[in-house]
């Protein structure tokens, strides 16, 4: 996965702005209503409710996120990293949820629309909630790392480059050394972060194999409209 401040998928959008009591909800609580099928009529209504509130967090998230990634502070990064635990505690509870309607006889769209809620975290995460904290606090903090990083071309402070700078030259440099050093050296900065990084991927795994899946890669590859293993082999 690939921390950058520009293309930022709307995955990080879906939050901000619930209670805490609300976000924090464990998905274990779900037990009850997933004991029966429900109704299509309380499928319908269920999956209206889930968009509007999915979309009412995107909406806040997009804002609290641009914040961040505009001023990359330790209060930023904190504030992120709550709104993201937020937005997947959320997200989870629906898609436990959603699984009490898989079996009713609905139409495609309403089926897809199932589908698609048990995949739209693109960040899974477990249930724990002190595991759910220590991810989305990983995550916010190798963002802002990433965010913060620079350059210094053979080792001169003085000319440090930040990623913007380094967008400039990728686009438009034709010196292959030059592009050479660009790419090169910014991976550097991706060392320091190398124990974080190895921890967010045993939890988000941890969380992908909770809602049923072999890993958090066979969990991007179902989003396809095919299996996953099918999508790996036609790649």
């Amino acid at each position: 996965m690939r921390f950058t401040r520009h293309g930022r998928q709307l995955w990080l959008g879906l939050f901000f702005i619930l209670s805490v009591g609300l976000a924090l909800m464990s998905c274990t609580d779900n037990s009850n209503s997933l004991s029966s099928s429900g109704t299509k009529e309380e499928a319908e209504k269920f999956l209206a409710d889930a968009e509007k509130r999915l979309l009412d967090l995107n909406i806040k998230a997009g804002r609290a996120d641009w914040v961040k990634s505009t001023f990359i502070t330790d209060d930023t990064e904190t504030l992120a990293a709550e709104a993201n635990e937020n937005l997947i505690a959320a997200t989870t509870e629906l898609a436990e949820q959603a699984r009490r309607y898989e079996n009713l006889d609905l139409s495609p769209e309403a089926k897809r629309k199932l589908k698609l809620l048990k995949l739209a975290l693109t960040l899974p995460a477990p249930k724990d909630p002190a595991e759910r904290n220590e991810l989305t606090k990983i995550a916010a903090s190798m963002e802002g790392e990433y965010g913060k990083g620079k350059y210094c071309p053979d080792g001169d402070k003085g000319k440090c480059l930040s990623l913007p700078d380094l967008e400039q030259i990728m686009g438009n440099s034709r010196d292959p050394e030059e592009l050479k050093k660009a790419w090169v050296g910014w991976h550097q900065i991706a060392i320091p972060i190398r124990k974080e990084y190895v921890r967010f991927v045993e939890l988000s795994n941890k969380g992908a194999r909770e809602m049923g899946f072999k890993d958090t890669g066979a969990m991007w590859r179902s989003k396809y409209d095919m299996e996953p293993d099918a999508f790996a082999a036609e790649m």
